[in-house]
Order: structure tokens, then sequence, then C-alpha cells
């Protein structure tokens, strides 16, 4: 341990890292041939390391059928696992890794090495940090371990049959040493990303208890989850513009923004899809002030009263509203200013159906409490909004519908052009 911190501590100094586990598996091995350790005290060596490779052969096609399952399931743990530790040190040297080429590269040479029974093929977390601690960073540095272990296995396997195993689980905790000091990184994560730091902590409990293939599959489809979650309850907010500019800021985060006059809004920042859409019109409820189904409804009630009453005769209509049996214009309606009262009289009163004008806004001659509609445009903002399907569609078709209703204009902005052709594919114009 006190190598490696000299390693990192002057490694601008040092031109090449001091190569500690070598020396150390040399002399361990050594002292316990020349001590004889596993006869005199009983320790765990090595033993037998076989040499050599068996012949290539092809592939025992009757056992497809009974390893598919597994086969599958490792697969895809062994790719996250490489693509996951590949991602760590891209970041940690600055560079770019490609999943795609990752993807190919563990195939083809499982093709190879199960030609001549080799096991599969993965990231080992360990020879990958001692590599990486040893300033391994290149394809040499792979060729060169590739050429050792080729050594070994052809011709000096025996001579490290010895080899204490304690001593090869202490150089393993020792290159470790980076990942298990990232525990140190969970307080900072937690204050940047709370989801993403009870994800961090998911996944190491889950490696310790479960091992680590199973451990970073609960890791993974914890995450899946947790990307769902996210989605199903997405940040909706009423934004504002900004005095003297085109610019439109949420007016829950910012000061001094302001609401234009009769026009609300909405922006989604999440894709819209069938398990958020229910959240999604509630939201649209709150932040609008009213629903617009309700305000339809209770709107159509106050006209069939105002129509019973008008067949009674206790309301005479015009061409442009409704006035009173006393020739007193009603404030909840509107009226022809250059109609004479009395030609007003002169209209029959309707048997079926009254074409009326009615201000929502102010009082009414019945009894029923309308929701107040204070806009007449809707702007549904779809700039944050990758995707829809189906049921989204039916949804936003069905909002625009209710709102339309109660003369309610309805524009959808910052929209992809492949959401437009999404909703022209599910008929939503």
């Amino acid at each position: 341990m006190s190598v490696k911190e000299v390693n990192d501590r002057f490694k601008h100094k040092i031109p090449v890292p001091i190569p500690i586990e070598l020396f150390v598996t040399i002399v361990a091995t050594g002292i316990s041939y020349g001590v004889d350790l596993e006869t005199k005290y009983h320790a765990s060596i090595v033993k037998d390391i076989p040499t050599g490779f068996l012949p290539p052969r092809p592939p025992d096609v009757s056992m497809f059928a009974d390893i598919i399952g597994s086969s599958f399931s490792t697969a895809v743990v062994g790719y996250a696992v490489a693509v996951s530790v590949a991602k760590v040190y891209a970041i940690k040297h600055d560079y770019q890794i490609d999943g795609n080429q990752e993807l190919v590269a563990f195939g083809v040479s499982n093709i190879f090495g199960g030609a001549f029974s080799g096991f599969f093929g993965c990231t080992a977390l360990s020879r990958t940090a001692v590599q990486e601690s040893t300033g391994g960073q290149t394809e040499i540095a792979g060729f060169i371990s590739a050429s050792i272990v080729f050594i070994v296995i052809v011709a000096l396997g025996n001579l490290l049959e010895p080899l204490q195993k304690s001593v090869l689980a202490a150089i393993v905790i020792a290159n470790l040493k980076g990942m298990f000091m990232q525990v140190l990184d969970v307080p900072r994560l937690w204050r940047q990303n709370k989801t993403d730091s009870i994800i961090w902590v998911v996944t190491c409990a889950a490696s310790i208890i479960l091992g680590l293939d199973l451990g970073l599959l609960a890791g993974l489809v914890f995450e899946m989850a947790t990307v769902v979650i996210r989605t199903q309850f997405p940040t909706c907010a009423a934004l504002g513009n900004v005095p003297g500019t085109d610019i439109y800021k949420n007016i829950k985060d910012y000061k001094n923004i302001e609401e234009l006059s009769g026009i609300k809004i909405f922006r989604c920042n999440a894709p819209i899809y069938f398990a958020n859409m229910d959240f999604f019109k509630d939201r649209l409820k709150a932040i609008v002030g009213f629903d617009a189904v309700r305000v339809f409804r209770k709107r159509n009630k106050a006209l069939k009263m105002i129509q019973k009453l008008i067949k009674k005769g206790k309301l005479r209509s015009t061409k442009n509203g409704v006035l009173t049996d006393l020739g007193v214009d009603n404030k909840a309606f509107e009226s022809d200013p250059e109609q004479d009262p009395e030609e007003a009289e002169d209209v029959d009163v309707p048997t079926k159906e009254v074409e009326i004008q009615v201000d929502w806004n102010s009082d009414l001659p019945v009894k029923v409490i309308v929701p107040k509609v204070t806009i007449h445009s809707l702007i549904i903002d779809f700039g944050a909004v990758s995707f829809l399907d189906v049921v989204s569609v039916k949804g936003l078709k069905l909002i625009v519908k209710e709102f339309m209703r109660i003369d309610v204009n309805v524009y959808i902005a910052g929209y992809d052009d492949e959401i437009i052709q999404k909703m022209e594919a599910c008929g939503f114009f």
C-alpha cells in the first residue's frame, strides 16, 4: 500500500511506476518454497497450475437448449460490467469508448476462446485495477499482459505453485483501494443528485450481498425502475416572460417573471406516454386553475336553466343575448345596444333552442356556480418532449377538444418534426 501511495504521489517524477506486485509475487513464492509453508504451517497455496491448451473443437449443439437462458443472462451482466468499468477509466483518463465496438470485441473473443474450451471472457475488476495502477493505458500493456499469461500457462505455471493465496488476495485488495475509496464520494454525490447516490448505494450493497454479477444486474434493474418512476412524475411548470425579451422561464424559479394576460404557457419536461398521461392532465388542470370538463358541464347546466326561464317567459331573448322581463339588460349576457326594448318584446319566446351569448365571468341569472375561465389561449410547450405513444396522442386530442369547447384556443409549440409525424400517424389532426 505504501509503494502504491509513492507511485501515485510522485507519478510525475517517476518515469516508470514501481512494479511492486511483481516483486511481492517473486519474493512470496521464494519464501513459500524455501520454508515449505504448506507442509509446516498448512498455508493455502495455489498448488497445481495446468499447462498448455486443449485442442480446438466445435461447440456441442445439443447443449444449446439447456444453456441458452443462463448464457443470455451471463452475456448481459458481463457486457454491463465491461462497459461500466470501461466508462470509469475512460472518465479518469479522458477518452471515449464505443459500446458497439466493445460488444463486437467481446463476441469475437468469446467465440475464439470458446473453441479452445476457455472460460467466458469478461472484464476482471482486480486485473483491470492492477494494470491501471501499474501505468498500463494502451493496447501494448494488454498485449504484454496477455503474453506473460501465455508464457505462464505454457511453461512457467509450475513455478508459481508455492505462491500463497493470501498474497494474491493482498495484491488484489491493494489495487482495489481506489475503488474502495469511492465510498467517500457518496456524501458529495448525495448533494449533487440524490437519485444517483441511492442507485450507487443499492448497487454496491447488492454486489456485496449477492455477488458481483447478480449485484450489478440488481443495480441495473433498480436504475431502470428509477427512470420509469421519474418519467411517470415529470416536472411540469407554467412559463412566464422575462420583461423586455422573448425568453420564457418557470415562474416559480425566477423573480420578476410576468405571465401574459389571458394566455397560459404549460411545459412538460419529459416524454409523454401512457404511464404519465394522467399525471400530465392533473398538472395541466392545476396550472390553468380549472377543470375544462367541469366548466363545460356547468355551462351546459346553466344554459339549460336559462332556456327553461326563457320558455316560461321569465327571460326574453334577443339576437345577441337575453333580457329580463322588466326590460333591463342582464349583465351576464351580451345584448344589442342598438335594439329598441319595444322590439325585444315582440320577439317570440323560443320553444326549442336559443342561440345565447353569455359572459361567463359575470353574475348569472341562475343559481349555478360556473368556474371562472381567465384565459383565452393555452400554449403547450413540447420543447422537452422527445416522444409520444398512441395513448398520449389520444389524450392530447381529448385535452384540445375539452378546451376548445369552452372557447380556449390550444397551441402546441416547440415540437420536433418526429412528434408531428407521430401525431399525424395516430390521427391527431
